[in-house]
């Protein structure tokens, strides 16, 4: 069904906040620094006790936070897909089922869009526009040779994709 000809919506395109775009490439991996052995006397062939004011000096550090690339998206608060985007905001968006683990460490640029979007329920028909926010995660094609959106989410609730946004940073 093509939801861009506005016929068949009975009204329901009356949204004005027209699709707003912003891209920015994707944050550079965050690789933690290296800790320090704790165990420094044992390989510098001295007895218990020797080195331990070298080893006392050295600073106790908790390992940094390891980022995997993964974002969790929790399809119950409103959250929706899509993996044939168009670019004209008349992609048919739906919905996320259960607790999603996203590998953004795959997409080559990440870009933003606020409006007025298509939801869609779990068979694929269009049940009506709704307004929110869409992180669009885009590939390149070595065939094309051009950047494609691979897959789309949509957020109607502001506080999910405010989380996702935080997430996003942290990667």
């Amino acid at each position: 069904m093509d939801v861009s000809d506005g016929s068949h919506l009975g009204g329901l395109l009356s949204c004005s906040v027209q699709p707003q775009e912003q891209r920015w490439a994707a944050p550079a991996v965050f690789m933690p620094s290296k800790r320090k052995r704790s165990d420094v006397s044992s390989m510098n062939g001295g007895a218990e006790g020797e080195n331990r004011g070298a080893a006392a000096a050295l600073p106790t550090q908790t390992p940094a936070r390891r980022h995997n690339g993964f974002l969790m998206i929790d399809g119950h608060r409103g959250v929706y897909y899509s993996e044939s985007w168009k670019p004209n905001g008349s992609t048919l968006y739906l919905p996320v089922r259960g607790s999603v683990l996203a590998n953004m460490d795959k997409y080559d640029q990440i870009s933003f869009e606020q409006g007025c979007f298509c939801i869609g329920d779990e068979t694929g028909r269009f049940q009506q526009k709704a307004q929110g926010q869409a992180v669009n995660c885009w590939r390149f094609s070595e065939q094309d040779r051009k950047l494609f959106v691979s897959l789309s989410y949509f957020f109607t609730n502001c506080q999910v994709f405010q989380e996702v946004l935080n997430s996003l940073e942290c990667l």
